[in-house]
């Protein structure tokens, strides 16, 4: 079953203990109304941030988990599995960040964005560092 994101999370969901949509609830910071309607269809789509939180909640591939595409089961080099992901806080901060600012995010810091939710820590914007004067050509 790999149809649509819902059967994704039906199928991850069909076999475990009562209590989890609250705690993923929790981590993903949204209501149990949410996780509901994400198992029902109701959605159309879902935010990033949560599809790498449910992702990693389940410890399945996040591709996999949006399109059906690729292995399921998530597979890390063992020095990657302390903290490959932010935590939900600091996801929910670099928002917060974001949207109090009074400019448009540019597709540059969308994808700077994506690409540290996903574990990565890359800058687009930094600037490269001037090389120093050299001291022995200014003397002429």
């Amino acid at each position: 079953m790999s149809g649509t994101f819902t059967e994704r999370l039906k199928e991850l969901t069909a076999d475990i203990n009562r209590g989890w949509q609250a705690d993923l609830a929790r981590r993903c910071g949204v209501t149990r109304a949410a996780i509901t309607n994400w198992l029902s269809g109701r959605n159309r789509g879902i935010e990033s941030t949560h599809l790498f939180t449910i992702a990693d909640y389940f410890r399945v591939n996040a591709r996999w988990l949006a399109t059906g595409a690729g292995p399921k089961w998530a597979e890390m080099p063992m020095h990657l599995t302390k903290k490959v992901h932010p935590t939900v806080g600091e996801v929910l901060v670099k928002l917060e960040e974001m949207a109090a600012r009074p400019k448009k995010v540019s597709d540059a810091e969308r994808i700077e964005l994506y690409v540290w939710l996903a574990g990565e820590r890359l800058n687009f914007q930094e600037a490269p560092e001037p090389e120093p004067a050299n001291s022995a050509d200014s003397a002429d």
